[in-house]
């Protein structure tokens, strides 16, 4: 027992350093695809949630009438809130009419002789409700709401981008897909190299009378540490890389959640300890069912 407990101890030769960065690598990659498709498909929320609904209403209707429509509209649950309230902005028929003289630079006020503008709310919908259907469902819902002229929104956009991040997200998930297999097979092999050295180390705690659960033991061990520190690692040099990626005006930080980066933290964590417990499991019971002349 004492020689097997030497032995058990003379895992130093293990190469610790290399597995260790072998498998950081390897979440890394992963992890920095897994931040990009979440930073696609918030950056799209985003986008959606800027397309403006424009809600018109009738000509003539008393402020205490103009209150209570915006009251209803801001008790729907597609309504986008800001700082905690409804994000509605009441925009009267003049303040319209003035942005539109200056985007076309010319008074059709004075050519028409009258304002033919409506007062109106604007409100942004969230990202949630922007398919075709939703949208279509918010339009005839809003229409019936006495006060209320007419609904309108920029369905051919919110369309576009509602196809646009499908396509991105199937391609993005199939290659998510392709390089966890990738990442697997890496980090599988680094370990597998890892163990070569300790095949004799193996053989020897086995010709000693040494259980398979027993040899197999410190070697899971260590692959549940270097795991845990290898998926550590990978997630806080993505994290630390996070304000270092922003590009023009866009802030890459602002693109995640606290719980989604804790979540692709968790992942990182739990596939590094899963994959590299696992490898060294079938590498040790690959070498402990070898012959001797295989193992030279």
């Amino acid at each position: 027992m004492a020689v097997i407990q030497q032995k058990s101890k003379n895992l130093g030769s293990y190469p610790y350093a290399s597995v260790i960065l072998g498998t950081t690598v390897a979440l890394i990659a992963l992890g920095g695809l897994s931040m990009l498709i979440i930073a696609i498909l918030n950056f799209a929320d985003m986008v959606k949630e800027n397309v403006e609904v424009q809600i018109m209403l009738d000509n003539g209707l008393e402020q205490e009438e103009i209150d209570k429509i915006k009251q209803t509209i801001a008790s729907k649950p597609y309504v986008k809130l800001l700082n905690g309230k409804p994000d509605i902005i009441f925009k009267h028929k003049d303040e319209a009419a003035k942005e539109l003289i200056k985007n076309l630079q010319e008074d059709f006020i004075a050519l028409l002789g009258e304002n033919p503008l409506r007062n109106s709310f604007l409100i942004h919908v969230k990202s949630n409700y922007h398919s075709r259907e939703q949208l279509s469902k918010i339009k005839q819902e809003l229409e019936q709401v006495e006060g209320i002229f007419e609904v309108v929104y920029a369905q051919e956009f919110s369309e576009q981008v509602n196809k646009n991040v499908a396509t991105v997200s199937f391609v993005l998930l199939g290659f998510a897909l392709f390089m966890m297999i990738i990442v697997v097979i890496l980090i599988h092999n680094t370990i597998k190299l890892a163990l070569f050295s300790q095949r004799f180390i193996i053989r020897t705690m086995q010709l000693v009378g040494a259980t398979a659960s027993f040899i197999q033991k410190p070697f899971l061990r260590t692959a549940f540490i270097q795991g845990l520190l290898s998926g550590i690692i990978a997630f806080s040099l993505l994290y630390l890389a996070i304000p270092y990626l922003n590009i023009d005006y866009i802030q890459i930080e602002k693109l995640y959640t606290p719980f989604q980066l804790l979540l692709v933290g968790i992942m990182l964590i739990v596939l590094g300890v899963l994959i590299s417990v696992f490898s060294s499991y079938r590498a040790v019971n690959r070498y402990l069912a070898m012959n001797l002349d295989e193992l030279y």
